[in-house]
């Protein structure tokens, strides 16, 4: 096969190669999660150790995975070293234990589980994961190496399926979280063209194609005034496309 090399030598594990999925975990479990992982057809030594880290901001876990000839991967993943309180991302590493022992051979980097309830991991410009928030309701998360996440808190099973289906939690708390989201938009609108940060090109290709929104957001010498109307206009685009108010006095009738 053709391989990928990255700028520093390192082949490039491709997607198609591994599956991680989280799954279903009661509250006040650690966080689980399940991989596969096929490397037969990359020419990697077949001593070469193989290593899956899950990590959240500053906390992370290793799983000894075997080697390429002889994968040992467990068949649970327990977070139980990693934050629990939002998203988590995954490496891959293939380590070189003969020529140049401890040498980083190929890895995939910032990977994105499917979540639990089978929804992949994750093409969705907004996706909605289950977490224990403690005594929050909800939050929205933005990390460097993920696109932004709403939040929810576990310990309320029921709000996953009204999210979905009751307009008054939809109009309370979309527009609210979308603001968060747009605001951080702002504060660096022309982003540094990283691959980690596309979901500023995403959303505002959103904004534009399915809110109306023709100009682009405004950059950090903006006026204040700018800001809030440019955030002000998305919000409503929202609200206008998903006829949030309109679906909360149907809901009353």
């Amino acid at each position: 096969m053709k391989r990928r090399i990255n700028s520093t030598g390192r082949v490039k594990i491709l997607r198609s190669s591994f599956e991680i999925s989280m799954l279903e975990a009661e509250i006040g479990e650690p966080l689980k999660a399940k991989a596969s992982l096929e490397l037969s057809e990359y020419e990697f030594p077949d001593t070469a150790s193989v290593v899956i880290e899950a990590y959240h901001r500053s906390s992370g876990q290793r799983f000894d995975c075997g080697t390429v000839a002889k994968l040992s991967i467990p068949s649970v993943l327990v977070l139980n070293q990693v934050d629990h309180s939002g998203s988590v991302l995954f490496r891959i590493k293939v380590i070189d234990n003969d020529k140049m022992p401890g040498m980083l051979l190929a890895s995939a980097e910032r990977i994105s589980p499917k979540s639990s309830d089978g929804d992949a991991g994750r093409k969705s410009l907004f996706p909605v994961i289950y977490r224990d928030l403690d005594y929050e309701v909800w939050k929205v998360e933005i990390v460097p190496d993920n696109r932004p996440l709403l939040i929810l808190n576990n310990a309320l099973p029921e709000i996953k399926y009204k999210l979905k289906s009751n307009p008054l939690i939809q109009g309370f708390l979309l527009p609210a979280a979308l603001r968060v989201v747009l605001e951080e938009l702002i504060r660096d609108s022309d982003g540094d063209g990283d691959e980690s940060e596309s979901w500023r090109e995403e959303w505002k290709d959103y904004c534009k194609s399915e809110l109306g929104i023709a100009d682009n957001p405004p950059d950090m010498g903006g006026s204040e005034d700018d800001k809030s109307d440019w955030i002000d206009r998305v919000v409503r685009g929202f609200c206008r496309k998903f006829k949030l108010v309109k679906n909360i006095k149907n809901m009353q009738d």
